[in-house]
């Protein structure tokens, strides 16, 4: 049985995902690309307007998105989360409760407005957080017998499955998953957000678990992929295609091998976790996880959803409490579903305001307590806010 703070944020991301078939937001129509994001650039799923808001680097505080995904072309039907590969593609996982359709919709770099994706997928249950391998490391780990081959990962709830959380995952050159980590010995419980990184570890926010686990991803084979039927180039200035052009049929997909491994870490409730949303990493390898916690409307400092900050894994020194908090009335934080570190050190959390307006909250690097002579700034938003991306 989920807790009430699950139960909280499951209302939040699903229930928020039952809207009208096409979003309002569209910018345009048919196929458009551009203009160019630079890296850094970020991204926010609009669950409850079937869009995606994209904001610049460094915006005014208090602004909205300057572009946007959005349009019955999309595809897009309750975006959860997102994330870019290597190529900058973007991925977005989708749920609508209502119909409990669930998609994988992939959109070309520089996308905007009323865009039609260049592939959608099929899925088996109820989808969540979704990461891709980041740029690996050179030399790679002398532990790995082969080359690291990069993956993406999908976090996905199956209620009809004896064990209905798992991991799926796939080459990054494919929409077919090799491998899946289900069973008793994970220990997965509702995940939420996820992260991998440069070794190819995953780790995995357990929402109902009060628990961030790490596990080592199976070595994989690449599989080619076959080229997108719709594969726009990038132009300074957007060119459209005729209005309503369809989008791409969903694609069924395999059932994956699932594999019983225990983490190769957890992080519980003894180092203060208490309802972990998400989890991201900063280029230094250091834990973010965003935390729930029991928010409250007299946001007491003890008793308020948090971001905790945990070093980098080390066998021989096991995790007491975080080295670092940002937790109190002035951080705002109330229901955050996302987190996202940039390569400045900047945190970006997905959250939604006590008036349940949805709004993304900017920490500076290396922020700590309170913030009590600061608040922390901001990009508004015009729908509930659940994944975040960044441009790699």
């Amino acid at each position: 049985m989920l807790s009430k703070r699950a139960l909280a944020f499951v209302g939040i991301i699903l229930t928020g995902a039952v809207v009208a078939a096409c979003s309002n937001l569209g910018l345009t129509t048919g196929q458009n690309v551009g203009p160019t994001f630079p890296g850094k650039t970020l991204y926010a799923t609009n669950s409850n307007q079937n869009a995606i808001s994209i904001y610049s680097n460094g915006q005014k505080s208090g602004t909205g998105p300057a572009f946007q995904i959005g349009g019955s072309s999309t595809g897009l039907d309750g975006p959860q989360y997102l994330a870019f590969d290597r190529e900058q593609l973007l991925w977005v996982t989708n749920y609508n409760p209502s119909t409990q359709h669930a998609e994988l919709v992939e959109f070309a770099p520089q996308a905007t407005g009323n865009v039609v994706a260049l592939s959608t997928t099929a899925l088996s249950g109820r989808p969540r957080g979704i990461a891709f391998s980041p740029k690996m490391p050179s030399p790679q780990p002398s532990s790995s017998i082969k080359p690291l081959v990069p993956v993406m990962v999908i976090a996905e709830q199956i209620p009809t499955n004896v064990y209905p959380s798992q991991l799926v995952l796939y080459t990054a050159n494919s929409t077919a998953p090799f491998q899946s980590i289900a069973g008793p010995r994970p220990g997965l419980k509702l995940p939420g957000g996820i992260a991998i990184d440069r070794f190819n570890h995953v780790y995995v926010a357990n929402i109902q678990g009060a628990s961030v686990s790490q596990f080592v991803i199976p070595t994989a084979s690449p599989t080619p992929r076959p080229t997108p039927t719709t594969s726009p180039s990038p132009t300074p200035s957007p060119t459209p295609t005729p209005t309503g052009s369809p989008s791409p049929t969903p694609t069924p997909m395999p059932t994956a091998t699932p594999i019983n491994i225990y983490p190769r870490f957890t992080i519980t409730s003894k180092n203060e976790l208490i309802t972990p949303t998400s989890v991201a990493l900063d280029k230094a390898g250091n834990i973010y996880v965003v935390d729930q916690g029991h928010p409250n409307a007299k946001c007491h400092a003890s008793n308020s959803a948090a971001i905790l900050v945990f070093p980098p894994y080390n066998k021989r020194i096991p995790y007491s409490k975080p080295t670092r908090k940002i937790q109190g009335c002035n951080t705002k934080l109330n229901l955050p579903s996302d987190i996202k570190v940039n390569s400045d050190g900047l945190i970006y959390v997905a959250d939604s305001t006590r008036a349940g307006v949805g709004i993304i909250y900017i920490f500076p690097a290396g922020a700590t307590g309170g913030l009590q002579n600061i608040s922390p700034t901001n990009y508004s938003s015009p729908g509930a806010v659940t994944g975040l991306g960044l441009v790699p």
